[in-house]
């Protein structure tokens, strides 16, 4: 029943940084101590020193109701607001029960409460704005002084000496608590500080997305060898012929033209819903939670590599093209390496998937491929998209089929492709048939309609090879 309760009052801080959730959860319990510990003290009075209790019962209840007002706040979120509120609040309740005493009991003037004075300020300095720590402590030092000139003329001899001992007592101890707490908050706001930069950059290697799917809230909590499985789609984009460009280019210009590119290509993923898992070189492995997220940023990305071509490579650079492949699959997150040095991977064949299904747009001439697992998943009228192979991969025993988006080539390409497109997939389907006569007829005849189209070209090569392969092996 307990964790439940504090379940519901912290809820708001879960995805909160890690000093705001450690702060609303000390918060938490210095509200609760002040809602359940007044009653046991209540009793205390009741039993031990009853006629002081008179006295003693407004401001304990008072700070019971502060207690309870204090988690209604917090559970709100607003955490400085609750800290505050309680610093003021409490503050009030002391000058209050202090200032009672000017009716009498005048002995006792400071020797009961001059140890409550630096609560507001402790709590203002922990839980609240460090700006306000010194408002805080000139209202009490005011107070103090206040209630001293309005004390003095009512008392004399051991009983003045005792105020005024009492007063420079509480002026001291509220000085040094203000000027310590003061000087703590600035070292640790400073030490903050660097702490969230660090986290931050941190993030720059380590995405963030990643940490969630590891169900941990930051790198701290990251240990060798965490892993977690999820379904995910796999998007892999690599350069075409990138060995040759950067053979042409010093390491200097390598590097600022990679880093242009990629610059360019990650926030189109982040805006997407996906992230970047690692650069493989030249080549990006992004990784998505929903297929059509995926294919929406391929598109977004050979939209970008068209204006990076004309207005980033500015005829320093030579013009590129890349190829990507999308595929949806299980696959398993985690860190490797040792304990001095690890780094975050996805392990999976749906990866290798995603690899190979890119290797394949270099064959087709194409730019962006996807899977039929992954283009099931998406509606079919968001993209138009047309079959250009049939393929079983190395180690799979499933054909998978292969699909390509249209949506970045003109009107014109795409209407053209889309024209005969359930005859390219018969075609395609005769081949794995084994029927290549047929499907040699069937090409034959849409190259006629469209002898620009590489789909067709690489289809036409590939039973050239086979037949031949047929011949070698039966002369042999």
């Amino acid at each position: 029943m307990f964790s439940r309760f504090r379940r519901r009052i912290l809820k708001p801080y879960q995805n909160s940084e890690y000093v705001i959730r450690r702060k609303a959860e000390t918060l938490f319990y210095f509200c609760l101590s002040f809602a359940s510990l007044m009653p046991l003290f209540m009793l205390v009075y009741w039993v031990w020193i009853p006629h002081r209790l008179p006295m003693a019962l407004p401001p304990m209840i008072a700070s019971m109701v502060l207690g309870i007002l204090g988690l209604a706040i917090l559970a709100t979120g607003k955490i400085y607001a609750a800290g505050q509120g309680i610093a003021i609040f409490s503050m009030v309740i002391i000058i209050a029960a202090q200032f009672t005493k000017l009716a009498g009991d005048y002995f006792t003037a400071y020797s009961t409460f001059i140890y409550l004075f630096a609560i507001p300020i402790l709590i203002i300095g922990l839980f609240g704005r460090r700006r306000y720590i010194i408002p805080v402590y000139a209202m009490m030092i005011a107070a103090n002084l206040l209630f001293y000139f309005l004390l003095n003329p009512r008392i004399s001899g051991e009983y003045l000496v005792a105020a005024q001992v009492g007063l420079m007592t509480s002026l001291i101890a509220l000085t040094i608590t203000a000027t310590l707490l003061f000087l703590l908050r600035n070292i640790m706001d400073s030490a903050l500080a660097e702490v969230e930069r660090t986290s931050s950059s941190m993030n720059r290697f380590v995405p963030t997305e990643f940490l969630q799917l590891l169900n941990r809230r930051n790198i701290h909590e990251v240990g060798l060898g965490d892993h977690a499985e999820h379904e995910m789609t796999i998007l892999f984009a690599d350069i075409r012929n990138f060995t040759g460009i950067s053979e042409a280019l010093t390491p200097s210009d390598n590097f600022s033209f990679i880093n242009d590119y990629l610059s360019v290509m990650g926030p189109i993923i982040r805006e997407n819903g996906g992230f970047i898992d690692k650069y493989i070189g030249d080549a990006i492995l992004a990784l998505f939670f929903k297929p059509a997220d995926a294919a929406r940023a391929a598109v977004a990305m050979q939209a970008m590599l068209q204006r990076f071509n004309e207005q980033f490579i500015d005829g320093i650079f030579p013009q590129i093209k890349i190829g990507i492949g999308i595929h949806t699959g299980r696959l398993m997150l985690g860190t490797i390496g040792e304990v001095r040095r690890m780094e975050n991977t996805v392990i999976s064949d749906s990866v290798n998937v995603a690899s190979r299904v890119e290797h394949l747009t270099k064959k087709l001439g194409a730019s962006i491929l996807i899977t039929g697992a992954a283009l099931s998943q998406i509606e079919n009228s968001e993209h138009k998209t047309r079959l250009v192979d049939i393929v079983k991969l190395r180690g799979k025993s499933t054909d998978i089929d292969i699909f390509e988006i249209l949506d970045m080539y003109p009107e014109e390409t795409q209407l053209a492709y889309l024209a005969y497109a359930d005859e390219l997939h018969g075609a395609i389907v005769s081949i794995k048939n084994n029927q290549s006569h047929e499907a040699t007829e069937k090409l034959r005849s849409l190259k006629l309609k469209n002898s620009a189209d590489n789909a067709i070209s690489y289809h036409l090569q590939k039973i050239a090879k086979l037949a031949l392969l047929e011949r070698s092996r039966k002369n042999s």
